[in-house]
């Protein structure tokens, strides 16, 4: 497939008041698109949006949504139809985890936990993908995690939602082979985007595996340039996810037991 012209086109990008959709917002508007904003800040979103309208000249707008209530997938779908645009492209970023002992673990946060990485991935790939079907165009980028390729104790709700995104990514993608739609799955490490104090891993992030928000952003986007069925941008990260699929999984469930507890 050749490279993507976003220009004039119009992109949907979750979780984008702050972090790696807020880095994805920056960047696709340098590259000519127009913008739907979704994330529970209205605040953040509405002036990340004028900002990105004045300086590059793109049209934007602003629908505030929270997907881990009831109605919340609801109210983003039918903000974005009643708004009466194409859209072309969908950065499916929102996402959230919590760390620590499950057992005594929020019930209320886990269920959440659910409802957003997987429940509204999928309600919001359902709602855009049959249109660009038929348009044979545009298509989809959903944001898991190097967390996708192994258990992760102390996280485990939220390993297991990014393993459910990864692997309905690649159904998905599957499925619509030859249609002319993309379906790229994008699974970064540790990035300081402020996720990590908000799940409750108050422990320094490895440096050696860190990547800034905006390199994690260009690489997904070269990748779906290339339709690449998954991105995991960095060398560090690359090298631990393929070792991961080599290793017992006995072992790899140790190893992320030890390496997390330091940290929950």
């Amino acid at each position: 497939m050749k490279r993507v012209d976003y220009r004039n086109r119009w992109v949907l990008i979750t979780g984008a008041s702050s972090g790696l959709g807020a880095e994805f917002a920056r960047a696709l508007a340098a590259r000519g698109a127009n913008l739907v904003l979704t994330a529970r800040s209205a605040e953040r979103l509405e002036q990340l949006a004028l900002d990105l309208g004045r300086v590059n000249g793109v049209l934007t707008s602003v629908i505030v949504a929270d997907l881990a209530s009831s109605d919340g997938v609801r109210a983003l779908l039918s903000g974005v139809d009643a708004l009466g645009v194409q859209i072309e492209h969908v950065i499916s970023n929102a996402g959230f985890g919590s760390a620590g002992r499950f057992v005594e673990a929020d019930a209320a946060t886990q269920a959440a936990i659910v409802r957003v990485n997987c429940e509204a991935v999928v309600a919001i790939a359902r709602h855009f993908v049959p249109p660009l079907a038929k348009l044979r165009s545009g298509g989809i980028l959903h944001v898991a995690s190097t967390a996708a390729y192994q258990p992760t104790p102390y996280m485990a709700s939220y390993g297991a939602s990014k393993a459910f995104v990864m692997s309905f990514s690649l159904g998905l993608r599957e499925e619509l082979s030859g249609t002319g739609v993309r379906v790229v799955t994008l699974c970064p490490g540790p990035v300081p985007t402020g996720f990590q104090r908000a799940a409750g891993v108050d422990k320094p992030l490895p440096k050696i595996a860190v990547l800034q928000a905006s390199d994690v952003v260009e690489a997904a986007l070269h990748a779906y340039d290339r339709d690449l069925a998954v991105c995991v941008p960095g060398t560090v990260n690359s090298v631990q996810t393929s070792a991961v699929k080599l290793l017992p999984r006995a072992i790899v469930s140790k190893a992320a037991r030890w390496a997390l507890r330091s940290r929950a």
